[in-house]
């Protein structure tokens, strides 16, 4: 402190000159330290930047990534030769590199690979629009981007792009550059390269693009997202002032073709910079700008890969999920670096658990057999009008293959049904037909052989050019100046209209139905170890639909224990929490009804659960609010804060949504749930509220061997430990006297539950054991085609599938925290000899400290006359006397406040005493009474009816 004291003292003491020297030294000192921190910092990142081999970036564009099992074994090697055709820089068209040169850098050829001015000049536009509306990246510079970094906007990336950028330019000369940019960039729609771009566009190859068309393809790489020609639109997200020019088949969906308008303004944008910078002449510039672009589209419409198995197809698109989001691209983008980026993905796939299920699931078809077909098919409920179409009320689901295609699967129109006008327009009736968006699609086929079996026919939309078609007043009405430029789209045979096949999308091979979907996951993990997506395990084809992850479908009762139970548990009910199942009012109406068919009246939750009721879970959601159900689905990501989900709000809808009971309490959602989403939620439950990330990918590897994606120790609780083991032990005792009453994984201990809806057309059995969790589903593609199956049998076939999984186990003792009491079924307190007597305790496991204190009351004997039905008195001869235990609800039960029905636990306690064994009947029978009953009786019984009879004096007296 003295020598800080003398310094100050001295530097005082300096004149004016000598005070700005040090100042000056300390300024140069700070200066240099800065310079030598953020050269360091700078080193470290350059350092860190990936291996690379700068004099062939061709040699990266087709690198095969690998897929291995679980074991370390070989499963696929992923390789598509038709994510892009390389083009030589001498076979590029000048209108095309210069088109990407005027737009994307128009001083590539002055730099060496960053750009000064343009760098100061994003800036200042930045600035200016105090946004990041401009990067300032240069072609070198998004080239380096797209081969080794990825799109996170950090200042490390930043600095190892400008580095890998310099040395591009010293290893490369410009066409090289050029040549490696125009058939690597990113244009959208699963093109990358010019040459895919223009096949995906255009239908023709990159040397033969007008200058128009380079500069709409100019005009993507931007924004591949915002600027594509065309965005691919799933059904459901329609809209009626799309214009859609066609579709186009991606992970086996069908999505529309919707034209871009941004895309288009974006080309002239393109075309103006080419005429500034002088690339092309007035005259050009106006023909390209006049060039009609839209009618000149024609998209080409090829499958990316080929998938194998559904084990493989999942893990295909979970690992472009994970690059996607590691690189911060599309998930289309994402799929192209697996296909061409030379990763190793090691997949949690067990092998014996997935050849297993395979092999269950290829001989499910003969296990049909053993079901009835009484409801019309196999397994389901059909229903048929006087041409044998199935149908549902006056809706066609699926038409008789006979009514419809013939051999070669030309769509057949009986002359009744079609007619031409004498313009030559086809009006056709629109019972074939349904309106999806703006696409007209076929209405499906079936067949029904000898077996029984149903097996359906997947029929696409009409080909026709925009506005050549519409559905209109009942009938489909096709434009006969369309007709006369494709003659071949029908003929007349034998009077009936032949479409050719030609013009609409069919798939040859038929699907059996019912249809079924597995999971099999292991619980310390989160890994998927075995996963079938439907019963054609064994095809080489794309997969139509992967039922396990893709498909949606209402869960019914398999969501009630999440949405109710759970949120009940957390709130501080217990197991023994008793509510009563019977007839209540919501809304103003008489609901809901118990899939029973009856109400079995007072129930705890534990027994509520197993019974599946639907009014107790009716009524314990409207006791906690629907925001506690919500709160459920969010965790699990049902409902996500962006709306990217299929929960319909009432936001979404305000007339069908899903806030509401029926939705969120029994299940029976608008759109619903995917199978692996219960599989999340039962798998947490299994882990005591713990979710371990369900996912098929342990790891990936960048080409160098750096681990870019680890999935091992990801886990997140979500629910409370207890609450979460109490529906757990919940769950196990379901598997015992509950819903889902023997359904078993390998013989070992098992927690299980069945779900289902209310049109009963799906069976979700969920169940798990201390080592794994497994998930199936049973039902038609059509949800509005019922089950005609029981739910033992789905059971059944659970059992059957699922019993190779995992070794016999059985689940570890409670823990310290649960305490175990026998209580009333009836009342939730503690079991007396009474409750005992009826059958009415069972023991009932609760969370130390909110066990019950008080014993049962609504349980009392009676001794009661069953010559008259009434309580028994001293005249009541020892036979007539009945010894029972009965129960009565403390506040009664008036059948009027429930629409006149009464549970079926309800019970009649007599408030009087036998009028049939009175005084005078003593006097005139009991000698002949006490004689009948000597002769018949043995001397032990005479004691013991003498004792009945006491009792029933001693209990009389009291009374009076």
């Amino acid at each position: 402190m003295e020598n800080l004291r003398e310094l100050k003292n001295n530097f005082k003491n300096l004149n004016k000159k000598q005070k700005i020297k040090i100042g000056l030294l300390v300024l140069l000192l700070i200066f240099v330290l800065l310079i030598s921190f953020f050269s360091a910092l700078i080193v470290s990142i350059i350092s860190k930047t990936p291996a690379t081999d700068l004099n062939n970036l061709s040699s990266s564009f087709n690198q095969s990534s690998y897929i291995y099992s679980k074991e370390g074994n070989l499963i696929e090697k992923i390789e598509s030769l038709e994510y892009r055709s390389l083009i030589d820089i001498k076979d590029i068209p000048e209108d095309i590199k210069n088109s990407f040169v005027a737009i994307e850098d128009h001083r590539f050829y002055k730099h060496k690979g960053l750009d000064p001015i343009g760098i100061a000049s994003s800036i200042a536009a930045n600035i200016k629009s105090r946004s990041l509306m401009r990067g300032g990246s240069t072609i070198t510079q998004q080239l380096v981007r797209s081969v080794y970094l990825t799109n996170q906007k950090t200042l490390g990336r930043k600095i190892q792009e400008a580095y890998l950028s310099l040395r591009v330019e010293d290893a490369l000369s410009k066409d090289e550059i050029l040549e490696a940019y125009l058939n690597r960039i990113n244009l959208g729609q699963g093109a990358y390269g010019i040459e895919a771009a223009a096949q995906t566009y255009f239908s023709k190859s990159a040397v033969d693009l007008n200058i128009a068309e380079a500069a709409l393809l100019a005009s993507i790489p931007k924004s591949p997202t915002n600027y594509s020609p065309f965005k691919s639109v799933p059904p459901e997200y329609l809209e009626d002032n799309f214009r859609v020019i066609g579709t186009r088949e991606i992970d086996g969906k069908n999505l529309y073709m919707v034209l871009n308008d941004d895309a288009f303004k974006r080309q002239k944008t393109v075309l103006m910079r080419m005429h500034e910078l002088g690339y092309i002449n007035d005259a050009d510039y106006e023909k390209a700008k006049n060039f009609d672009i839209v009618s000149d589209l024609n998209p080409k419409n090829f499958k990316n890969h080929t998938m194998s198995t559904y084990s493989t197809d999942y893990i295909k698109k979970e690992a472009s999920r994970y690059l996607a989001d590691f690189y911060d691209i599309s998930q289309e983008e994402g799929e192209h670096k697996l296909f061409t980026g030379g990763y190793k993905v090691y997949s949690t796939i067990d092998e014996d658990i997935q050849k297993d299920l395979e092999g269950k699931y290829e001989g499910f078809q003969k296990l049909l057999l053993n079901y009835s077909s009484a409801g019309g098919s196999r397994m389901l409920n059909l229903n048929f009008d006087d041409w044998k179409n199935i149908i549902f009320g006056d809706e066609v689901l699926y038409f008789a293959r006979e009514n419809i295609l013939d051999d070669k699967f030309n769509l057949i129109i009986p002359k009744s049904f079609y007619s031409i006008s004498s313009h030559g327009d086809l009006k056709i009736k629109s019972l074939y037909f349904k309106e999806v968006g703006q696409k007209i699609d076929i209405i499906d086929a079936y067949e029904l052989g000898e077996d029984k079996i149903l097996r359906t026919y997947e029929l696409g939309g009409l080909k026709l050019e925009e506005g050549a078609g519409e559905l209109k007043n009942n009938y489909l009405i096709i434009d006969g100046d369309y007709l006369k430029d494709f003659p071949d789209f029908y003929k007349i045979e034998n009077e009936n209209l032949i479409i050719s096949n030609k013009y609409f999308d069919y798939k040859e091979e038929p699907v059996v139905q019912p249809q079924s979907a597995m999971i099999a996951v292991n619980n310390e993990t989160g890994f998927v170890e075995g996963i079938i997506g439907g019963l054609d395990v064994r095809t080489k084809n794309a997969k139509i639909l992967n039922r396990a992850t893709d498909s949606y479908r209402q869960p019914g009762s398999a969501l009630t224990p999440f949405t109710v139970y759970l949120p009940a548990l957390e709130s501080g009910k217990t197991l023994g929490t008793v509510y009563d199942d019977v007839p209540i009012t919501v809304d103003g109406n008489f609901w809901p009804a118990n899939y029973y068919k009856s109400f079995k009246g007072l129930l705890t939750l534990r027994k509520s659960l197993e019974a599946s009721s639907n009014v107790i879970p009716a009524t314990i959601l409207q006791e906690l609010g629907k925001d506690k159900a919500m709160d459920v689905l969010k965790k699990f990501n049902v409902i996500e804060e962006e709306g990217k989900d299929y929960f319909i709000s009432h936001k979404d809808n305000k007339n069908k949504n899903d806030e509401n009971l029926d939705s969120l309490a029994l299940g029976n959602m608008q759109v619903g749930l995917r199978l692996s989403d219960l599989s999340k939620m039962y798998q947490t439950i299994a882990n005591d509220g713990v979710y371990k990330e369900e996912t098929g990918i342990l790891k990936i590897e960048d080409p160098s061997g750096n681990i870019i994606i680890d999935n091992s120790h990801k886990n997140k609780r979500l629910f409370d430990e207890k609450s979460s083991y109490l529906l757990r032990d919940a769950f196990i005792g379901n598997e015992k006297s509950g819903n889902a009453r023997g359904a078993k994984i390998n013989y070992s201990e098992t927690g299980a539950y069945l779900g289902q809806n209310k049109t009963n057309s799906d069976y979700f059995v969920n169940a798990f054991t201390k080592s794994h969790t497994v998930s199936f589903w049973l039902g038609a593609d059509s949800p509005k085609i019922s089950l005609a199956a029981k739910s033992q049998d789905a059971i059944s076939i659970f059992n059957k599938m699922a019993k190779d999984i995992g070794e016999k186990e059985k689940f570890d003792e409670d823990p310290s925290y649960i305490v175990t009491r026998n209580i009333s079924s009836k009342s939730g307190k503690l079991a007396t000899k009474m409750s005992d007597y009826a059958g009415a305790s069972y023991s009932e496991k609760f969370i130390s400290g909110s066990e019950p204190k008080d014993h049962d009351d609504l349980f009392k004997k009676y001794l009661i006359c069953k010559d008259s039905g009434k309580l028994a008195n001293q005249f009541c001869p020892s036979e007539s006397v009945l010894y029972t235990v009965l129960f009565e609800r403390k506040e009664g039960y008036d059948p009027k406040d429930h629409y006149g029905i009464y549970p079926e636990d309800y019970m009649t306690i007599p408030k009087s005493y036998c009028n049939i064994h009175t005084r005078e009947w003593y006097n005139e029978h009991g000698d002949e009474s006490d004689s009948n009953s000597d002769k018949s009786s043995s001397k032990k019984k005479d004691k013991d009816s003498k004792k009945s009879t006491d009792k029933a004096k001693t209990s009389s007296k009291k009374r009076k």
